[in-house]
This record gives structure tokens, C-alpha cells and sequence, in this order.
């Protein structure tokens, strides 16, 4: 259950705030919702890398497919991508690595401070 409450609010904290702050604030506020849940560590990496990478894929997607824009094909163009698709598919990627990434660092940051003996 834990697993899925952190895989919704990852996703609405990017979604909701995304617009709003940087990138970096945003991977905090993630990060110190992970180490608010706490759980096993994989699956914070997972849930956290599942809820910013779908944001980061599912709001681009809407935005061109609802404008029909050429921008994402000239940016593509320009960044010497054959294919806007694959600049979309590259923005989720990095969005799950760094989504991820930062849930993993706040379950483990928050794991610090457990009263649990090491032995």
C-alpha cells in the first residue's frame, strides 16, 4: 500500500508543482516525502521513479498531441534526434532516473534516523 500512496504522490507533487519550481526543489520535496514513508528501499526507488517518469512522458504527450505543434519535431531537429517521439521518450527516462534516485535518497536519509540496533 505504501508502494502505491508513493507512486500518487510523486506523481502529483510533479504534476501539481512542476510548473512551479525547479526541477531540483522538486526532486527534494520528493526525497523528504520518501523518507516520510519510509519502507523497503527498492521500492521507493521504483515508486519514485514510476511517478515522476509517467508525469514527465503523459504531460508532454498531451501537450503536442492537443496543440499539434511542429516544435517538438524542430527541437528534435535541432538536438539532431531523427524522431519527436524519442525526445519524449528520452525526457521520461531522465525523469524515472531522477525520480527514482531521489526517493531512494530520502528512504535512505530517513532510515538514518530509526532507533534500530545495527546487530
Amino acid at each position: 500500500m505504501r508502494f502505491f500512496i508513493q507512486v500518487v504522490l510523486s506523481a502529483l507533487i510533479s504534476l501539481i508543482l512542476g510548473p512551479y519550481l525547479v526541477y531540483w526543489v522538486l526532486m527534494l520535496i520528493i526525497a523528504g516525502m520518501a523518507a516520510l514513508i519510509k519502507g523497503p528501499a527498492f521500492l521507493s526507488f521504483v515508486a519514485g521513479a514510476i511517478g515522476v517518469g509517467s508525469v514527465w512522458v503523459l504531460v508532454p504527450l498531451f501537450i503536442w498531441s492537443g496543440s499539434d505543434s511542429d516544435l517538438p519535431e524542430k527541437i528534435a531537429a535541432i538536438m539532431g534526434m531523427g524522431n519527436s517521439a524519442l525526445l519524449v521518450g528520452i525526457s521520461g527516462l531522465i525523469g524515472f532516473f531522477i525520480g527514482g534516485s531521489s526517493a531512494l535518497a530520502g528512504n535512505l536519509f530517513g532510515k538514518l534516523f530509526e532507533n534500530n540496533p545495527p546487530y
